[in-house]
């Protein structure tokens, strides 16, 4: 099971690459190839209900990352600068982020915390940690299963 602190680093990692392929675009690739991209995203056969999404751009494709949000019937679309446009054509690492913890919003700090709610999607990955993406409509399925413990 993923603890708080192997969570914060997995996350500060996505952001790296966010960040990093934001910065690697320049002005000129924004206008970069695209490929419709949409889907579901499953775990054990059975839709996953919340979370996101993220394509990072693999070595070789310069453009923004694309992201998805999960919709309740587990389907997707990937959007990269304009709602639905997909993703760039090309190789990209594909990450999940599962809803976040919620429920001590409004805790004072006093007292016994109430407990969290926990996503049942908490600590899943992709299967297939890198996809690519082809001209034209890419209809996808994103299986995820148990993220393998982290180092600490």
């Amino acid at each position: 099971m993923l603890n708080v602190d192997s969570i914060r680093w997995r996350t500060a990692g996505v952001m790296v690459v966010v960040f990093w392929s934001l910065g690697s675009g320049g002005c000129g690739e924004r206008g970069a190839a695209k490929g419709k991209v949409m889907g579901k995203v499953v775990f054990g056969g059975q839709p996953v209900t919340a979370g996101s999404l993220l394509f990072a751009p693999a070595e070789g494709v310069v453009s923004e990352p694309a992201t998805g949000v999960i919709q309740p019937d587990g389907s997707f679309v990937m959007t990269t600068l304009a709602e639905g446009d997909g993703a760039a054509i090309g190789k990209h690492l594909v990450n999940y982020n599962a809803p976040p913890r919620t429920g001590r919003e409004e805790w004072d700090g006093y007292g016994t915390p109430p407990p969290e709610k926990i996503s049942p999607f908490e600590g899943l990955a992709p299967k297939q940690s890198e996809i690519e993406i082809k001209p034209g409509v890419n209809n996808l399925t994103i299986e995820l299963v148990q993220a393998p413990p982290q180092p600490f």
